[in-house]
């Protein structure tokens, strides 16, 4: 008997262009994060402001040369103020980006939404769709510093594929403004609805219901 076979991928350089990203309040309460997706890495930062000296000052040495390790970046393109170079004040504030958190994960990101759970609850979840025809819904732990797995959905299903012309996975994912739901496009013609519990429910034993699929054909859509 023949020994099976498997496929072995390795990486050899980690993705660098960000395919996908949004803001959010992901970390804690009050705090001004960006998430971005390259390929199948997660990337969070935080947005802070660090003490610029004035545009005909030279930096000091502190500000020009920082720690590579630290993962900082500056936007010197993103002012607090909107005042003229020549009227600025000696001491503004630049925004900077802080990495918090860089995660591989098992499949490429298609697309990611930030799920806004209202101001009782203070942080926002994350909702990831996958190629593999599924959207996982993450929360930040700030015990461990590292994302938590809500909820993985499915729909890579003999059945839905057989009801579609299209077997191409588009995995366009959209949330209501509202949190009330998000809805992933798949196969073309399928929907996948995934509703949420109510911004601000704290009585809530998780913070989504069970997900169905719409067939768009069917309801007369598309």
């Amino acid at each position: 008997m023949r020994d099976p076979v498997y496929t072995y991928c390795r990486e050899i350089l980690p993705p660098s262009v960000v395919e996908h990203a949004t803001s959010l309040n992901f970390t804690r309460p009050g705090a001004c994060n960006l998430a971005l997706a390259r390929g199948n890495l997660l990337e969070v930062y935080e947005v802070g402001l660090v003490m610029k000296k004035s545009d005909d000052e030279v930096p000091s040495a502190e500000y020009e040369y920082r720690d590579a390790g630290a993962e900082e970046f500056d936007l010197p393109m993103i002012r607090e103020d909107q005042t003229a170079p020549g009227q600025r004040s000696k001491n503004t504030k630049q925004p900077q980006l802080h990495l918090i958190g860089r995660w591989s994960l098992h499949g490429k990101i298609m697309d990611l939404r930030a799920v806004q759970r209202g101001k009782a609850q203070g942080v926002d979840r994350l909702l990831l769709s996958f190629a593999e025809a599924k959207m996982s819904l993450v929360a930040f732990d700030a015990d461990t510093q590292t994302i938590a797995t809500e909820s993985i959905h499915y729909y890579e299903h003999d059945a839905l594929k057989q009801r579609t012309f299209n077997d191409s996975q588009t995995c366009d994912l959209r949330t209501d403004p509202e949190g009330r739901c998000a809805a992933l496009r798949l196969y073309d013609d399928q929907l996948a609805v995934l509703p949420f519990a109510a911004p601000g429910d704290l009585t809530a034993a998780k913070p989504y219901a069970d997900s169905f699929v719409v067939n768009l054909r069917d309801a007369g859509i598309g």
